[in-house]
């Protein structure tokens, strides 16, 4: 018998993760939503939490692995 196995990469990367919320804070008058990578949110989280930045993430509208896709939904960019 004799299977075939198609060779996986050793060293791949995983695909960054792109996310979009809605989002306010003071210098806008309304919601708007916000493209994130997810390695950008790690960081604007700790922005948000410290007082850095006045803003505040609303719903998670969108995830996906396309950021042209994410960025077409948004208003605003933190890629």
């Amino acid at each position: 018998m004799n299977a075939q196995i198609e060779a996986q990469p050793l060293h791949s990367l995983p695909a960054e993760m792109y996310r979009v919320y809605e989002a306010t804070d003071p210098f806008h008058p309304r919601p708007y939503r916000l493209a994130l990578s997810r390695s950008r949110e790690r960081r604007l989280q700790e922005d948000i939490s410290s007082g850095r930045k006045l803003l505040r993430l609303g719903r998670m509208v969108m995830e996906t692995r396309d950021a042209a896709q994410a960025c077409a939904q948004a208003d605003a960019l933190a890629l």
